[in-house]
């Protein structure tokens, strides 16, 4: 063994946390840190010596640095009280309140983090007689670190392999050539060839390197076959795997690696099997074809989601949260286990960046932001999934915005689909006519809808609005939060108004039916000014009566149209509900008469029609039964359209929220208006 194989080189080995004295308040926690315990190291077998003048605490006085996975890029928190106890090593681990430190002290908390590794440099061993075990006489330790899995991974979950004990060599060492000369009887008394003897030592040494070297090459061919179905998904993977095979990690090591970047979920490695096309065997509802990074074809089998699916689902829900625009106890609750709740936005584009394989090292918060929206992802693989999380959460604002929306129109109005921006027509469903009689052995006519149409053209309303890299790093939620919400509500509110609109403009608006106003004398269902009356048991009657007579336009047939919806301005919803649920007559002061309307109505209030006159009040149809406005959207789509560009004249990503719509009245048939003045 040449001391250039121990000197200079930094060693690990773990123990476990004690987390029944954990200190909320303190954010502390005791630590054993090393003990006397044998460990396999490639040279042979160490022991470190727990003695006063064994370890040198002289770095350890001031506390040593806390890091996680003995990353050095950003401590933790602090080691303190490093001291002797008997043959082991303690400490205190006090965590900072940075948000890596929070990450990482929930899960001490939680109980899913239990180990601590420490990192040393051997000053000073001596070796063993008859063995390849060195006791270590005098040692510095440099750092603690907590880490996700010891090097026994039989102990715990969701682990990761330490850098020292993956390179142990269990090899079993043949017994060093004897002289023949020794054996003899005589070999007590024989003298002792020093230079025979060393020639002996040399070549045991030889072969145990080449035994050595036999097995580092077998564990990094066993590491590139386990990595092989990854390495297509990005440079950390790459990354990953070729450290392993310079700490000459096993197979098994490898393998707990992957689980390890999983978070210990085993599923998205089903999940990403990869097979050149027209070998799969999967079931073909589980197959689809995918891009690679490389511009390759492939089938992916797929069980699970991958690493950039997970980001995206699980950072979007977190975010939403956050906002407060998801409240379901269930979903918080199932979020609070979810590494993304505590992030900000910053830390969010550092772990896509490590995700993808950036080094993050020396960057800036503004850096990270700028870097991580324009890295390229795994689901997309010509933008950034980063970016896609923005736009997926900014999308997601938006359609609770909308669904949100306190608007009633869809009850009394008919919802169309209109599949371009043409002039759309809409044939009078009112004019079908009578079936005819059939003889016995007559023929069946055909019925024809009239030829006047009602027609609708679709308008295209929306604005842009934008995530500026300032409000990603000063962690404003309601840039891609609250305002996408309020452009949902916005949409709504569009829809709601064209709709509205219809009625309160109705005494102006022709139907092409009869190039006649919605509401007109003519047509029925109209009581002007100066005639109006407030709603009341006989002026809703007299409604219903005008409603029920109504004909098609041959007026040969009575369509006998029962209204269903009351509708009033905020005004008169209290008369509204009144009536509707009032067993007597209101009107009636000795509450005497029966109110034979209770129940055959519903009372729809919006405030759109307060503007326009408080006093004005409308009944309508079923709009399944007998048509009254209709509100036309793009294809069926009634939600509003997001979308985004990363910015060139914007320091960030640009959003455009549109939605195409369209209201028209279908039928004066289903409608009535009463002035109310």
């Amino acid at each position: 063994m040449e001391t250039q194989q121990i000197r200079g080189q930094v060693f690990r080995r773990e123990m476990t946390l004690d987390r029944r004295a954990l200190d909320e308040e303190k954010r502390t926690v005791p630590a054993s840190l090393s003990s006397e315990i044998e460990i396999k190291r490639f040279f042979g077998s160490e022991i470190l010596v727990h003695s006063e003048e064994a370890v040198d605490l002289t770095r350890a006085a001031d506390g040593l640095p806390l890091l996680f996975g003995h990353d050095q890029d950003q401590p933790i928190g602090l080691v303190e009280d490093v001291r002797l106890d008997g043959d082991r090593l303690r400490g205190t681990l006090r965590f900072s309140k940075n948000t890596r430190a929070n990450e990482i002290w929930n899960d001490v908390r939680e109980d899913f983090l239990k180990s601590i590794s420490i990192g040393y440099r051997i000053d000073k061993w001596e070796e063993e007689d008859g063995s390849d075990t060195i006791r270590a006489v005098r040692w510095t330790p440099f750092e603690a670190s907590v880490v996700s899995v010891p090097a026994d991974h039989t102990v715990g979950i969701n682990r990761s392999e330490s850098e020292d004990t993956t390179m142990a060599d269990t090899t079993e060492k043949k017994p060093a050539k004897v002289p023949e000369s020794a054996t003899r009887a005589d070999a007590a008394t024989a003298p002792v060839n020093v230079v025979e003897l060393k020639a002996v030592r040399e070549e045991a040494l030889r072969e145990g390197e080449q035994r050595a070297e036999a097995k580092l090459l077998k564990r990094q061919q066993d590491v590139d076959r386990v990595f092989q179905p990854f390495v297509h998904r990005g440079a950390h993977f790459v990354q990953l795997r070729d450290e392993l095979k310079r700490r000459g990690a096993s197979e098994e090591a490898a393998r707990a690696a992957l689980y390890d970047l999983f978070a210990g979920d085993p599923e998205p490695l089903a999940g990403d099997l990869i097979q050149a096309e027209g070998s799969m065997n999967a079931p073909a509802e589980q197959v689809r074809t995918v891009e690679t990074p490389q511009g390759r074809r492939r089938e992916r089998i797929t069980g699970g989601q991958d690493g950039g699916e997970k980001f995206i689902e699980g950072a979007t829900q977190c975010l939403l949260i956050r906002a407060g625009l998801i409240k379901d106890a269930e979903a918080v609750k199932e979020a609070r286990q979810s590494e993304y709740l505590s992030m900000a936005c910053v830390d969010m584009g550092r772990h896509y960046l490590v995700q993808q394989g950036v080094s993050v090292r020396g960057m800036n918060r503004s850096a990270i932001i700028g870097q991580a929206l324009t890295t390229r992802g795994i689901i997309g693989h010509s933008t950034s999934d980063f970016a896609s999380l923005l736009e997926d959460v900014a999308n997601k604002s938006l359609g609770i915005g909308y669904d949100e929306a306190p608007e009633t129109w869809q009850r009394w109005c008919r919802i169309v689909n209109i599949p371009d921006f043409k002039q759309a027509n809409f044939p009078n469903m009112s004019a079908f006519g009578d079936l005819q009689l059939v003889y016995e052995g007559g023929e069946y006519k055909y019925g024809s809808y009239s030829d006047k149409k009602e027609v609708m053209t679709l308008a295209a309303y929306g604005k842009l609005f934008s995530i500026s890299r300032q409000a990603l790093v000063n962690d404003d939620l309601n840039a891609f939060t609250r305002i996408p919400n309020g452009m949902g509500r916005a949409a709504a509110r569009q829809v709601g108004d064209l709709a509205w609109n219809v009625l309160i403009n109705g005494i102006t608006v022709a139907m092409n039916e009869d190039a006649t106003a919605l509401f007109h004398a003519n047509h029925g269902n109209f009581v002007a000014d100066t005639a109006g009356a407030a709603p009341s048991v006989i002026t809703i009657n007299a409604a219903r009566t005008a409603m029920a007579t109504q004909t098609d336009p041959s007026g040969s047939a009575v369509l006998n149209v029962t209204p269903a919806y009351l509708l009033v301005p905020k005004a008169l919803e209290g008369t509204g509900l009144q009536i509707q649920m009032a067993e007597k007559d209101p009107a009636i002061a000795s509450g005497e008469a029966p109110n034979f309307l209770r129940n055959t109505f519903e009372t729809i209030a919006d405030a759109r029609l307060d503007a326009d006159d408080a006093a004005k009040w409308y009944m309508a149809a079923n709009p399944n039964q007998v048509d009254t406005v209709g509100v036309g959207f793009l294809d069926g789509q009634q939600s509003p359209f997001l979308e985004t560009q990363n910015g060139w004249s914007v320091d960030g990503v640009a959003f455009k929220v549109r939605i195409d719509a369209a209201a028209a009245p279908l039928d004066y048939r289903g409608l009535y208006h009463n002035d109310g003045n």
